[in-house]
């Protein structure tokens, strides 16, 4: 059985209902990239690390302004 992958985070399926704060977005992208190659491709991890880093310089970005 094949685990779920968070079709949402990979830009697949869009949820205009769910609105994230950046520490949760920060989160899911984490939880979900520990989950790692069981679930994921290698490109779909990179696009994962990609949002990741670019949502922590946001946050850093906001925190330091």
């Amino acid at each position: 059985m094949t685990e779920e992958k968070d079709r949402e985070l990979l830009g697949e399926v869009p949820n205009p209902r769910r609105t994230d704060s950046i520490t949760e977005r920060l989160a899911r992208l984490r939880r979900e990239l520990a989950r790692g190659e069981a679930v994921y491709t290698p490109s779909e991890l990179r696009a994962l690390q990609r949002q990741l880093d670019e949502y922590e310089h946001l946050q850093e970005m906001l925190q330091y302004r």
